[in-house]
C-alpha cells in the first residue's frame, strides 16, 4: 500500500491529542477524537446519573460518525493527497476555526463538542483513505496491536515500530500542549489543533 509522508501523519496525530485534551478539560470531560474512550465515558456518566455529561458524549459520538460518513463519501475514489482529500482537510481546518471562535465567544458547549467531533471524524476518514500504517490518527490501539503482532509474527508485513513510536509521541505532545494552553492561555486552547491541521494541509502539497 502507498504510504504518505511522515509529517502529515504526525501533525494529524498531534491535532487529535490536542483536541481531546481541550474537550476533556474544558467541555465536560468528553473525548471528541477517541471514540472508544468516549463511549466508556458515556457508560460511566449514564450509570452514575450524570446525564448532562452523557449527552455530551453522545453528541460527540454522533458528530464524529457524521464526520466520518461525510468525508468518506466526499473522498470516494480519491487516491493519496488528491484534491478532494485536501479539501476535506481544509474543511476540518475550517471547523477548528469555528471551534476556536465559538470557544472565545463562549458558545454553547454541545455545539463546540459537535464541532470538534465532526472535525476529528473527518480527519479519521482522511487517514484511512491515505492507507497509512497507522490506520487512523484517532484510533491508535489498532495500530499498536498490529505493530506488536507483526513484530512477533514474521512475514506478516513491516512492523512500522519507529513510525508508531513517533505517532504516539506526537499524540502525547499534542495532549500536553493542549493542556498547557487550557491552563496558561485558555482562550487560545483550541489553537494548537488548528495549527497542526494547517501544517498538515501545507505539507500535503509536497506529498
Amino acid at each position: 500500500m502507498r504510504s504518505v509522508p511522515r509529517l502529515p501523519v504526525l501533525t494529524m496525530a498531534l491535532a487529535s491529542g490536542a483536541v481531546d485534551a481541550f474537550t476533556f478539560l474544558s467541555l465536560g470531560q468528553v473525548f471528541t477524537s477517541n471514540m472508544t474512550g468516549n463511549l466508556v465515558l458515556l457508560g460511566v456518566s449514564a450509570s452514575r446519573g450524570r446525564f448532562a455529561d452523557a449527552v455530551g458524549s453522545l453528541v460527540a459520538f454522533v458528530a464524529f460518525t457524521c464526520g466520518l460518513a461525510l468525508a468518506f463519501r466526499f473522498t470516494r475514489g480519491a487516491r493519496g493527497w488528491a484534491v478532494r482529500t485536501r479539501l476535506t482537510v481544509a474543511a476540518e481546518a475550517g471547523l477548528l476555526v469555528g471551534l476556536l471562535t465559538g470557544w472565545a465567544l463562549s458558545g454553547p458547549q454541545l455545539v463546540l463538542i459537535a464541532t470538534a467531533a465532526l472535525a476529528m471524524g473527518m480527519q479519521s476518514a482522511v487517514t484511512h483513505r491515505l492507507h497509512t500504517f497507522i490506520g487512523s490518527t484517532t484510533f491508535i490501539t489498532g495500530a499498536l496491536t498490529s505493530t506488536i503482532a507483526r513484530h512477533l509474527t514474521p512475514g506478516t508485513g513491516p512492523p512500522h515500530g519507529p513510525e508508531l513510536v513517533a505517532v504516539l509521541g506526537a499524540l502525547v505532545l499534542g495532549a500536553a500542549g493542549g493542556t498547557l494552553l487550557v491552563v496558561l492561555l485558555p482562550l487560545a486552547a483550541p489553537a494548537l489543533a488548528l495549527l497542526a491541521v494547517t501544517v498538515t494541509l501545507a505539507a500535503s502539497a509536497y506529498a
